[in-house]
């Protein structure tokens, strides 16, 4: 066993979180309950890399309380690996459905296996059946403590099971490579498994989670922070991707109708709540694989790969009828409209004309929307004259 890279590989580990935890504290709020998680994932392992490089340094010497704090020590290493595995299904949960209650839901049960064999730590203490030191101060491990080891890859298989559930359902997952954080992860507990005196486990998710946090830094760039939705920039980047496919595109272009009048007679925060509404509106309303994006103030653009042109006349028939019951349940002090306009981006076609007959298109319905409100006002202002003079 080498000591001094040991030491040395866990130093690694803990500089990298050091430096990570400084950049995330600096970039984000870091109030949601998933930047919470990720905190704890990244202390706990900062701490694992410190604890078991302490472990490792008193292996096998003799000194007073030697046995106690090299007891101590590996308990803390068994309940980390264990917190952290069932932490990062949680958060990788709440980052792909984004529902803190389905958390409290289902949680409480598949957290149980971490909480029984983490109480089985205080036991252990004295009877070391996970775990002993021998008589001459070494570390073993009993067959039984393999273990921790088992549910551990139980939650990592189990957060890839939720991930490609996710996918099947939704669509790809972009920003969110659960495979930078779990290969280095599932390297490093096989390894530090299979060979003791190797230590690398906790380093590889140090490693893991500096690439999970560096992705979601590029999402930060895409992301409109109103409305949750991909802004202007990701446009971009979907438009070069287009190009390189074959299939038809269907776009939709969305305008919030008479949202100036919102803001004038009910302030911005209500016009800010109008834009988040119609936002969550036009997702529920268009299919899970389709891709929404706020493309400026109060336009939206939906892309969806389509066979035919009736999927998009679906689409916008689904986005009237949530249109309506929103309106219907009259729980803000406005109501929304909208102006639809599409197109189809087919082989030979450009996406500039794809973007502008979309507009295009929009506009039509948008110009007979504010000829007949501005119709309809000219004739109430009139007949309030009418009726003043008789």
């Amino acid at each position: 066993m080498n000591i001094q890279s040991i030491v040395i590989t866990n130093c690694i580990g803990f500089a990298m979180l050091a430096v990570l935890f400084i950049s995330s504290h600096l970039v984000r709020q870091r109030h949601g309950v998933s930047d919470k998680l990720f905190t704890l994932m990244m202390s706990l392992t900062a701490g694992s890399c410190a604890v078991e490089a302490l472990g490792f340094f008193i292996d096998g010497r003799s000194f007073r309380g030697c046995e106690e704090l090299s007891i101590l020590t590996n308990s803390y290493l068994y309940a980390a690996n264990m917190t952290v595995s069932f932490v990062w299904c949680i958060y990788v949960d709440l980052r792909l459905y984004q529902d803190e209650s389905r958390i409290k839901k289902y949680y409480p049960f598949i957290g149980i296996p971490a909480f029984l064999a983490i109480l089985t730590l205080v036991p252990n203490a004295w009877l070391r059946f996970l775990f002993y030191i021998d008589e001459n101060n070494l570390y073993r491990r009993a067959p039984i403590g393999y273990t921790f080891y088992v549910i551990t890859l139980g939650y990592l298989i189990f957060s890839t099971f939720l991930t490609l559930r996710y996918t099947h359902k939704y669509g790809k997952i972009h920003f969110f490579p659960i495979g930078m954080f779990l290969t280095p992860i599932f390297a490093g507990i096989t390894i530090q498994m299979l060979v003791y005196g190797i230590s690398i486990a906790w380093t590889s998710a140090a490693l893991g989670l500096v690439g999970i946090h560096m992705s979601l830094q590029n999402e930060l760039s895409y992301i409109d922070s109103l409305t949750k939705l991909y802004n202007r920039n990701y446009l971009d980047h979907v438009i070069r991707i287009i190009k390189r496919n074959s299939a038809n595109l269907g776009g939709l272009m969305i305008d919030l109708d008479f949202f100036k009048t919102i803001n004038d007679d009910f302030g911005h925060s209500v016009g800010d709540e109008a834009l988040v509404d119609t936002a969550k509106l036009i997702k529920r309303a268009t299919p899970s694989k389709s891709v929404t994006i706020r493309f400026a103030g109060d336009e939206f653009i939906v892309l969806m790969f389509i066979e035919s042109e009736q999927e998009i006349l679906d689409t916008i028939e689904n986005i009237r009828k949530e249109l309506e019951l929103f309106n219907s349940k009259k729980e803000r002090v406005y109501e929304l409209s909208f102006s639809i306009g599409y197109s189809i981006l087919s082989d030979g076609s450009s996406v500039d004309s794809f973007l502008n007959k979309m507009d295009e298109n929009m506009y039509v319905e948008k110009r007979q929307k504010h000829t007949r409100t501005a119709e309809k006002s000219f004739i109430q202002k009139n007949l309030k004259k009418i009726l003043k003079n008789a």
